[in-house]
């Protein structure tokens, strides 16, 4: 195993980076000093959450009448406003899904980012179904749970649909969001404890050390760590790309479930999809080149990056432009009255203005990058993804209050126009958005330090020089655990590893700060597969979501005035797919945790003298003990007969 930097990646990584300065760099980000424009941004935030706070407020006092939504337009800002984060939401963890499960080995630095503009994005989404009730406090009678009355609520009401929906998805991106930060954790909480000891720092830095420690669940960085790791990775992440499509692809059949004309062009379901990913690129673009300028990361985050981040923006916006085309001609040559006249609403109507902004903000601006400069301009970049997200919110206001704003009867025919408590409500959304990413920039690592170190290029990490190999730690008589060596490169270590797993010496066993791609063959590690248990996760899920439905509504409450049959399972198959892929994710997270015996915060291995070279730029080959004839002399003796002998060589205690 030379190296496992995947192929033609070498122009998204500065070529002088290592394992360590990129470790560094993150931790100078996350444990650094504190400056003035984080302060300002962080009083911003604070300000726009107290105008959520009296917005909220007003309405539990007033009623939603406070945002001007009427008849017809009863979904108004608040609808716009939870359809449009989810769109940011879904598109974000999709982007990040899709490269991740295509191999693209230039996701490295933008991931993490992603991801947590993914799960943020969605926090700020979740507090609309609530507030929106009109009496939030009852929320939960919109769930299945034992009552007196022994009522069940609507399955068929898109208001269940939306809880499930909303659960699920802060379920499953927030599981492949923490999931693939445990590596990153465990090297924050190694270089924590370093930091403590060196600036022989009080109770603070203690706290923060034990903090990372107990996030981390005491992720050793084994080679069964990383192979279990993986598996659950791109396991959760198939599942959270499928919970990305049956939402937006849900939403658009909550709209075609509706007389509303212009809600039920048969392209609504793949617009809807291709809106969430083109605004979840613009926005994740928007946080990266921030981030990029804020942490002077350049080495980590290249103009490569930003190429690529453009070329994404301008296919999406092109697919986009694809998709309203269609829509618009089809509407054009069928010649329904009913959607023409939605139509024309939306083009020159009381509120046209969101159609052109949607028009001219998100489609136009992204074909500046056709030109090869206007790609790698962070400027331009930060500018037209901020541009497309204000596009993005005018098509989802377009596509709502400009198709409801006119109805059947000319009595309910009544204008709408955007209130201040409207946009209060959703300002403070933003600023909920942007406290909670702030405090995560001070608390996380920002780039996936694993995914980052894949890049590298081999050989850079031989700069120590080698310390004498037959260092003893602990007596002869001493009750120990195995012996572990330290090698600079994986290379060396996995031949060592293939040397030394045939002489019957004992359990041997990789530590590393990224996963090994020869390490699970060498080791001759069992299968034990994540796979059948997602499977059989969401096949119970399944069951029970759909089962419980069909009972409520065709045998214990049956509640039917449409002339359906009595088992009408097509109803319930939004609520059933979304809450089955999240029991496959839960099944996941539960498979690899207990496969990897997780959380275990003291184990011997981290006895290990420099063990925490393992989450930065150190490999550990250790020999376990294995039964009492166990010779820790004769493992010693064979480290120093290996043809690359290890660094260092120490007896690890029980």
């Amino acid at each position: 195993m030379k190296n496992d930097m995947p192929s033609g990646t070498t122009a998204f990584l500065d070529p002088q980076e290592t394992y360590e300065s990129i470790g560094l760099q993150v931790e100078q980000a996350t444990f650094g000093g504190i400056g003035l424009t984080w302060w300002l941004a962080l009083l911003a935030a604070l300000g726009l959450i107290g105008v959520l706070v009296v917005s909220v407020l007003w309405l539990l006092y007033e009623g939603v009448g406070i945002w001007g939504n009427n008849v017809p337009v009863t979904w108004a800002l608040d609808i716009v406003g939870y359809d449009w984060w989810i769109g940011l939401a879904t598109g974000s963890l999709g982007i990040s899904v899709i490269l991740l499960l295509l191999n693209q080995g230039w996701r490295s630095s933008i991931s993490r980012i992603s991801e947590t503009v993914a799960v943020l994005a969605a926090v700020a989404a979740a507090i609309y179904p609530i507030i929106h009730l009109g009496r939030p406090w009852f929320f939960y009678w919109n769930l299945p749970y034992p009552n007196t009355l022994l009522l069940w609520p609507q399955f068929r009401s898109p208001l269940y649909w939306d809880a499930i929906d909303i659960v699920s998805y802060l379920t499953i991106s927030v599981s492949f969001w923490y999931l693939g930060m445990l590596p990153d954790f465990a090297s924050l909480r190694d270089r924590a404890i370093d930091r403590m000891h060196a600036e022989d720092a009080g109770k603070f830095a203690k706290r923060v050390a034990q903090a990372y420690g107990v996030a981390a669940l005491g992720w050793r960085g084994s080679a069964a760590h990383w192979h279990r790791w993986s598996l659950a990775l791109r396991t959760i992440g198939l599942l959270g790309l499928i919970v990305v499509v049956s939402l937006q692809t849900g939403a658009a059949v909550m709209f075609a479930g509706s007389l509303e004309p212009g809600w039920h062009d048969t392209m609504m379901p793949v617009t809807f999809v291709i809106d969430a990913l083109f605004s979840g690129i613009a926005a994740t673009a928007v946080v990266i080149v921030l981030l990029r300028s804020a942490f002077s990361l350049g080495g980590l985050i290249t103009s490569a990056h930003l190429d690529r981040l453009a070329w994404l923006l301008l296919g999406f916006g092109l697919a986009d432009l694809y998709c309203l085309a269609t829509e618009n001609f089809g509407t054009l040559i069928t010649g329904d009255s009913y959607a023409m006249s939605a139509l024309g609403q939306r083009v020159h109507g009381p509120h046209a203005w969101a159609f052109w902004i949607m028009l001219l903000a998100a489609i136009v601006p992204v074909q500046l990058f056709w030109l090869r400069g206007a790609r790698k301009a962070a400027p331009l970049l930060l500018l037209v993804g901020l541009s497309v997200c204000i596009g993005s919110w005018a098509d989802h206001f377009m596509v709502i209050v400009a198709t409801l704003q006119r109805d059947f009867l000319p009595s309910v025919d009544k204008g709408y126009s955007i209130g201040i408590w409207g946009a209060a409500t959703f300002a403070g959304s933003c600023g909920l958005f942007l406290f909670l990413l702030l405090l995560g920039l001070r608390v996380l690592p920002i780039l996936s330090l694993v995914e980052t170190r894949r890049l590298t290029h081999p050989g850079a990490e031989s700069t120590r020089t080698p310390v004498a190999s037959d260092t003893l730690d602990l007596p002869k008589d001493a009750p120990i655990w195995g012996v572990a060596g330290e090698f600079a490169e994986a290379s060396d270590m996995i031949d060592a590893a293939r040397s030394l797993r045939g002489r019957r010496l004992g359990r041997v066993d990789l530590y590393s700060p990224l996963p090994v791609t020869d390490a699970p063959a060498v080791l001759g590690m069992s299968r034990r597969p994540i796979q059948p248990f997602a499977v059989a996760g969401v096949i119970v899920g399944a069951a029970a979501m759909m089962g419980m439905c069909l009972y409520a509504t065709g045998y214990d409450y049956v509640f039917n005035i449409g002339g359906r049959p009595r088992f009408s399972w097509p109803a319930f198959m939004v609520p059933t797919v979304s809450f089955a892929m999240m029991a496959g994710t839960i099944a996941t997270v539960a498979a690899m945790l207990f496969q990897n015996r997780l959380p275990r915060l003291n184990h011997p291995a981290f006895n290990i003298p420099g063990i925490g070279g393992a989450s930065r730029d150190r490999f550990f080959l250790v020999v376990e003990k294995q039964g009492e004839d166990f010779d820790a002399g004769r493992v010693e003796l064979a480290f120093q007969a290996l043809p690359e002998r290890p660094l260092v060589v120490h007896r690890v205690r029980r």
